[in-house]
């Protein structure tokens, strides 16, 4: 009897979890087929079709109860068109608070343009007729994603410290107006903004796609991130790209250091034409999709500090985050601190994986993953400051900071020829025998 007591309550759970997604599906479908409606028209910047649009993803994250960090009709802003015409776009974006006290004032921003091309008078067997760029998988579908993450993120907001922003923005299309205007002149705080998130075109990973995050440029610890995402049950793996892809709202705030993940299906023979329609969207890999997000930035928003930022930082941004002294990344030096003859990757082979302690009894508990430690290579070449950025079970972080902390001296880095400090950032993997 207790044995089918078991299987009865898993039976249970499995039906129960697939009513969720076949829920969440239905409702990603829903966003799809109101912004591709024939009534937007194709959602072309400035135009009303754009304005509906906007209006609805109010009205979903109004339902949602997610606060409206603009109240209506949104962030506004204005632009000129190919014809000289001033006309008028918007920005919707909502606020999720964190609960800690002072983690709060720190942001994930999680984003996706929701314009389109609009539409042309053409003539098809002699008649006069109007054709349509609904855009459904561009950009209707990380719309619908990003609005499912929304609601996924208010359900939840008592496991995330810090706040997440959920932006919706206009014009992309006429190159990346809204987020532009969001960074450059109407949000305050963009320095304390974590990770930026774009989702754009994610409705085609059907037929062997699959789903691509491009970083940009590397990035240890958001790569970690998206790793340790993808090792949770039931979890996309996709494939990481450390380089640019196509131009999108993402890059505007890779331009200010901004660690960004571009999340995507990828460019197809129906990009921008329309051929791009709602009937071709597969909702299957959405769904993941949406799962997967939320994992990502649930781990964003509760790690020791904000993710590093890239090169493309200010440098007075750098100076301040790294410290009172001016300490360098490692790709800022003329040469890199090394450790035997190598960089980060000898290391870990040669000190950390040679040396470190899997503590018995996080193997007896089957605890694995990847704890993230950074640390400093002083002008000495010294290791100090070692500490725990991203953690995964107390004991497991115990013994990677140990392991660290015990390095041999290194060689340290060099800028014109004088030795200067380096602060690194490494996942430090523990991984069970199957």
């Amino acid at each position: 009897m207790k044995r089918i007591s078991m299987i009865v309550a898993l039976l249970f759970v499995v039906t129960a979890g697939l009513f969720s997604q076949n829920e969440r599906a239905a409702e990603l479908k829903g966003h799809l087929i109101t912004l591709t409606s024939d009534s937007l028209k194709g959602r072309a910047a400035g135009t009303e079709g754009e304005r509906m649009a906007a209006r609805y993803i109010e009205r979903v994250f109004k339902e949602s109860d997610i606060e409206l960090l603009y109240p209506s009709p949104g962030q506004d802003f204005s632009f000129v068109n190919d014809s000289g015409d001033t006309l008028k776009s918007q920005n919707i974006v909502g606020i999720i608070e964190g609960y800690d006290p002072e983690l709060k004032n720190e942001y994930i921003l999680v984003g996706a343009h929701y314009d389109h091309l609009g539409s042309i008078k053409t003539k098809i067997n002699g008649k006069d007729s109007l054709l349509l760029y609904k855009g459904a998988d561009d950009n209707a579908s990380g719309v619908a994603v990003m609005l499912e993450v929304a609601k996924m993120v208010r359900a939840r907001n008592f496991l995330f410290k810090r706040s997440v922003i959920i932006a919706a923005f206009g014009a992309e299309e006429r190159g990346m107006i809204g987020s532009w205007y969001f960074a450059n002149r109407a949000f305050q705080h963009k320095e304390k903004i974590s990770l930026m998130v774009n989702l754009d075109m994610l409705g085609r990973g059907g037929a062997g796609r699959g789903l691509y995050v491009y970083t940009m440029m590397p990035h240890t610890e958001l790569t970690t991130l998206l790793k340790d995402a993808s090792d949770k049950p039931l979890m996309p793996s996709p494939t990481i790209k450390t380089s640019s892809y196509f131009p999108s709202d993402h890059q505007v705030f890779a331009a200010d250091g901004i660690p960004v993940a571009l999340f995507t299906t990828g460019l197809h023979r129906d990009y921008h034409t329309n051929r791009d329609v709602e009937e071709e969207i597969d909702y299957v890999t959405m769904d993941m999709t949406t799962e997967y997000v939320f994992n990502l930035i649930l781990d964003v928003a509760n790690m020791g500090r904000m993710l590093s930022r890239t090169l493309f930082a200010p440098q007075e941004e750098i100076a301040k985050e790294s410290g009172k002294a001016r300490i360098y990344k490692q790709e800022e030096t003329e040469i890199p601190a090394q450790f035997l003859h190598g960089r980060e990757q000898r290391f870990l082979d040669r000190w950390v994986y040679k040396y470190l302690k899997y503590p018995q009894g996080a193997v007896d508990r089957g605890v694995s993953g990847r704890v993230i430690v950074e640390f400093t290579i002083d002008h000495e070449g010294k290791v100090k400051d070692v500490e725990v950025i991203k953690s995964l079970d107390y004991e497991l972080d115990e013994a990677a900071l140990k392991t660290v902390e015990a390095s041999p001296d290194w060689k340290p880095a060099k800028i014109d020829g004088k030795p200067v400090s380096v602060r690194i950032a490494l996942p430090v993997e523990f991984r069970l025998k199957r």
